[in-house]
């Protein structure tokens, strides 16, 4: 698979990586209703492994999935497997659980919580250190130069090796390089979300910062699973998000039809030609869709050799 650096680090990695947020129980800010099953580490296990066999080296995790659920997944998995060596470990630090929320503040980057989280991510991941540190979401109330110099200490420390962000902007981008590295600014991207391609993208590609693009399947409805017949249940929090909405459903529907056939045309699967098409755009270093078996990251993983025709880049999708 095709590698690439991120931003001005040592971490080279696969153009796709594995998302872990659809894991098992492993919902954003949700805490787990069950202790884990052998037969859901087994799966996760089994999907580590399938990764990495075919080319993945780039594993992404949050303390906010599952509430460390998927954090203590992957840490179990990857000692099983003896592959913490072997991959980029990603995680982030910042959200608030409802219980901890007060006055409506939903995150933290101080240092003194970024201290008190990282010891704990650290235990659950079964590592010493993290490969990429991220702050999950701005948080208004912590100056990112604190956040940043936290980060910084952390790195001398050897507990992590490099520092990024997560859905923060360009101004926060730039204040906090002021103090030590940013490697990275993780952002939603897809064929149905460019709003990063105004202001974001052409920033990122000036100040070397890579672009990790989240969501690159907008949630499944350019999988090419979904027809105005088939879409997932009425309870499914998806129909929450702009990617499902009833306003914007049947213009996705028709982008991830014309994907579909593109797909078709080119031998390969709906989900591997968006994903080549994603991670071929300017500024997108690498993308990381979830998955949630041995299957789907294999199909994911092709799109690393995916190579598409100038004429479909510059075409698709059509204006």
């Amino acid at each position: 698979m095709l590698t690439r650096t991120l931003g001005s680090s040592d971490l080279k990695v696969s153009i796709i990586g594995l998302g872990t947020m659809s894991w098992p129980q492993c919902r954003y800010g949700l805490a787990a209703e069950t202790p884990v099953t052998a037969d859901e580490q087994k799966i996760v296990t089994d999907t580590v492994r399938a990764a990495f066999e075919s080319g993945i080296t780039l594993i992404d995790t949050a303390e906010g999935y599952g509430r460390g659920r998927s954090e203590e997944l992957l840490g179990v998995a990857l000692k099983e497997l003896h592959l913490r060596d072997k991959i980029v470990l990603v995680t982030k630090v910042g959200p608030l659980f409802s219980e901890e929320q007060i006055d409506g503040r939903q995150q933290n980057l101080s240092h003194a919580h970024i201290r008190d989280r990282i010891e704990k991510q650290l235990r659950r991941l079964q590592t010493d250190h993290i490969d990429l540190y991220l702050a999950h979401h701005p948080d208004a109330l912590t100056p990112i130069e604190e956040t940043a110099e936290t980060m910084r200490q952390l790195k001398q420390e050897g507990k992590i090796r490099w520092f990024g962000l997560s859905n923060h902007s360009n101004q926060a981008v730039q204040r906090a390089q002021a103090i030590t590295p940013v490697i990275v600014n993780q952002l939603p991207y897809s064929m149905i979300d460019r709003k990063i391609d105004a202001d974001q993208t052409p920033y990122c590609i000036e100040h070397h910062v890579s672009i990790m693009a989240y969501s690159p399947l907008g949630k499944g409805v350019l999988s090419g699973k979904y027809d105005a017949n088939h879409l997932p249940p009425p309870e499914d929090y998806r129909h929450t998000r702009p990617y499902f909405a009833k306003a914007n459903l049947q213009h996705h529907l028709d982008i991830a039809a014309r994907a579909r056939d593109t797909a078709r045309t080119l031998g390969a699967t709906t989900t591997q030609f968006v994903l080549a098409w994603t991670v071929a755009q300017p500024g997108i270093t690498v993308t990381i869709p979830g998955a949630r078996s041995p299957e789907q990251v294999r199909d994911n993983a092709a799109a690393g050799n995916l190579q598409l025709p100038t004429e479909i880049l510059s075409q698709f999708p059509g204006q």
